[in-house]
């Protein structure tokens, strides 16, 4: 092969190589939050067992009930899960946040909820026990979690975990 050709296949593939870092790098980010005095964030049941999970069943869903106590408004971002199988997101009355998944996926985005003082809301995980195809039966533990401007609880995490049955 050429020796320019080899060169020139060599710079293009720095040049991709960089290219996908910096891409990377600028894509939607994690929101950043500032911690505020005042914000307080109360979580009630923290895990949950489904026992088992019909593999055709559909998705199963849990809905981990969180409250701001504090006298500030709480804010919510950067929500996640531990598996590709999962999603989550915020609920407040009728409104629906948007779904996100696994960490380091391309889900990351700045956007954030808010519960105002003495506001309720539910942090929602959606389990899809056919994520994994027929091989994905037994058992499973998952986890959602979120961070938030509260000063004493920085970053939430819930677990729910099951058997997916055929």
């Amino acid at each position: 092969m050429d020796r320019k050709v080899v060169i020139g296949i060599l710079i293009f593939t720095v040049l991709i190589i960089v290219g996908a870092i910096l891409f990377s790098q600028n894509s939607p980010s994690k929101s950043s939050l500032q911690k505020t005095a005042g914000a307080s964030v109360q979580t009630f049941e923290t895990s949950f067992d489904f026992k088992d999970i019909p593999y055709g069943g559909g998705k199963a869903e849990r809905s981990f009930k969180i409250k701001n106590i504090g006298d500030k408004e709480l804010t919510i971002a950067n929500l996640s899960t531990s598996c590709m199988c999962t999603v989550v997101y915020l609920k407040k009355g009728n409104e629906k946040g948007p779904e996100f998944g696994m960490k380091g996926m391309a889900n990351a985005s700045s956007w954030t909820g808010v519960l105002k003082p003495n506001e309720e809301g539910q942090v929602i995980a959606v389990f899809d026990p056919a994520f994994h195809g027929p091989s994905g039966v037994g058992p499973i533990s998952r986890l959602v979690s979120f961070e938030t401007n509260d000063p004493d609880h920085p970053y939430v995490e819930f677990s729910f975990s099951g058997v997916v049955v055929k």
